[in-house]
């Protein structure tokens, strides 16, 4: 059977992983979120409860759009809003962006860890969120998968495999805490 194997790429460190306040800021926040967000084409929340605290609290920056929701790109959406990155336990649902395939990702990667190919992509996220990002990866995109259950531990990067795997050997030129290939 041939499935798709994402690449997964660390957004804190070994010795963080998911020990952080959820409300805290984070230097993923600057040096790999916003890069990514001010860049990408469209921005979604799966499975983010309208009766949530979180969504309460971040309601100034959500667009409702067909059982999603879209970040409100044209106002500040991380700071003031790092609880809704960083929440763990599935209490936002996958927060989707996708971007244009020629996305240059090496200062990214210079501010990750620990890259490697994920076998498991659904496990940890929203399944409508992976369907957007592996439909967006057909169409030449990038769809770029934040954990549901992890927060901002992770994320998951879709594209096609050629251009997944030189994202592969870019992330290993770069990212901090390799593992050995």
């Amino acid at each position: 059977m041939n499935y798709y194997l994402p690449l997964s790429i660390k957004l804190t460190s070994s010795d963080i992983r998911h020990h952080y306040d959820e409300q805290a800021e984070l230097p993923a926040h600057e040096k790999v979120i916003r890069p990514m967000l001010s860049n990408c084409i469209e921005a979604f929340i799966y499975g983010l409860s309208d009766k949530s605290d979180l969504y309460k609290l971040n309601a100034d920056i959500l667009i409702k759009d067909k059982g999603k929701y879209k970040l409100d790109r044209n106002k500040e959406c991380i700071t003031g809003h790092e609880y809704l990155w960083n929440a763990t336990t599935w209490k936002r649902g996958s927060i989707a962006l996708i971007l244009n395939k020629d996305f240059d990702f090496t200062d990214i990667f210079k501010n990750c860890y620990r890259p490697g190919l994920v076998a498991t992509p659904n496990s940890g996220n929203s399944l409508s969120a992976v369907k957007k990002c592996k439909e967006e990866s057909e169409k030449a995109n990038i769809g770029i998968c934040f954990s549901a259950s992890n927060g901002i531990e992770w994320i998951q990067i879709y594209t096609d495999e050629t251009h997944r795997d030189n994202l592969c050997e870019l992330a290993y030129q770069h990212c901090l805490e390799r593992l050995e290939i």
